[in-house]
């Protein structure tokens, strides 16, 4: 999930996906990685306009999405 958006807690993230196929694509991908007995995944869908109403409380910085190559 770290390559689709920023790591909120140890196993949340916060995505953001520019079109319901993104979506589509991205639920599809996560279906064939999980393990279904073991695995749970939820996706809470927001419309923009409560976007524009999020409300951060403290400084703490996400965790930047970088490429990294381990050699």
């Amino acid at each position: 999930m770290a390559a689709h958006g920023a790591r909120v807690q140890y196993s949340v993230f916060e995505v953001t996906l520019p079109t319901k196929k993104a979506v589509q694509q991205l639920r599809g991908t996560l279906r064939k990685l999980i393990d279904r007995d073991e695995d749970q995944i939820r996706l809470y869908p927001l419309p923009a306009t409560v976007l524009n109403e999020l409300v951060i409380l403290g400084d703490r910085r996400l965790e930047e999405r970088a490429d990294f190559w381990i050699v």
